[in-house]
């Protein structure tokens, strides 16, 4: 049966690499039409959503952007994010698919067909990290296919999240940094973790490589050794990383049957509808 690579799958994402002039006469309207767990979404950002996905309805915009903002604020609860190298090779790409081979130009072209550089940014930013996100939930549905790969340091972590935003968060951090340890961890994670997923996993995040979460995650779990627990402290609030263990190990080149990625977008659209089901959604249009 054929293959198709992983990157097919989510079509969803901003990758589409849309011809620019396809936007032109695109303005921006500032108003807030929708509130997705506590992010405003503006006007301009469905009607940027419509000219990117080439659609026509606000509502089908307005969902797409939803579904982008939720994985990405589960992304964000569990550190995974992309840095600015990796938004930059998106954009460039997006340029070349214009004929344009440098960002500078990109982004005067763009400008002069009045589209928003920086809202570009934001949308591919945001859908970078949700497929990031969905790659890294789904890793355990994308390990078949050719054992054709490279060996990396791979290392099982546990993790949790406590929000700056929870009215005990000191007490809770206190208490963490107190009377954690590696046998009890499990049983904490569940009891205390604000990420659902490690909550629910019993703040198993499963293996990660370097490059799979945020920078100050990423050298922190990379500089500890098997057996570790310690404490990162973000804006946003604390992390708890147990490192369970640690081996050097292939990571396959990802190649997926037809029939493979129609369980993925099962499990993607139940995963979507648990997320949905659970957000705080307020519109205003």
């Amino acid at each position: 049966m054929k293959k198709v690579s992983f990157i097919f799958i989510f079509v969803l994402t901003v990758l589409g690499f849309v011809k620019a002039e396809n936007l032109e006469g695109y303005r921006l309207f500032d108003k807030i039409v929708l509130v997705v767990n506590g992010e405003p979404v503006l006007k301009s950002d469905v009607e940027f959503a419509k000219e990117w996905y080439k659609i026509k309805d606000d509502k089908q915009a307005q969902e797409k952007i939803i579904d982008s903002i939720l994985l990405s604020q589960q992304a964000r609860k569990l550190g995974i994010s992309v840095s600015p190298k990796e938004v930059d090779n998106a954009l460039l790409s997006i340029a070349k698919a214009n004929n344009i081979q440098d960002l500078e130009t990109f982004k005067k072209e763009l400008e002069k067909n009045g589209i928003s550089y920086t809202k570009l940014r934001e949308f591919i930013t945001r859908d970078l990290v949700s497929n990031k996100f969905l790659h890294f939930y789904l890793r355990d549905y994308i390990t078949k296919g050719i054992v054709e790969g490279s060996v990396e340091d791979v290392k099982k972590i546990r993790m949790i999240y406590i929000s700056k935003d929870r009215p005990d968060y000191e007490s809770v951090v206190k208490l963490l940094k107190e009377k954690l340890n590696k046998n009890n961890f499990s049983e904490y994670a569940a009891k205390y973790s604000d990420d659902k997923f490690t909550a629910d996993n019993a703040g198993l995040l499963g293996e990660v490589k370097k490059g799979d979460l945020a920078e100050e995650l990423d050298k922190e779990v990379f500089s500890r050794k098997e057996g570790d627990i310690f404490q990162v402290d973000t804006k946003e609030g604390t992390y708890f990383i147990y490192i369970e263990k640690e081996e050097k190990k292939l990571i396959p080149k990802e190649n997926l049957t037809e029939k493979d990625i129609e369980k993925l977008k099962r499990e993607y659209d139940m995963y979507l509808k648990k997320l949905r089901e659970k957000a705080v959604i307020q519109r205003f249009e």
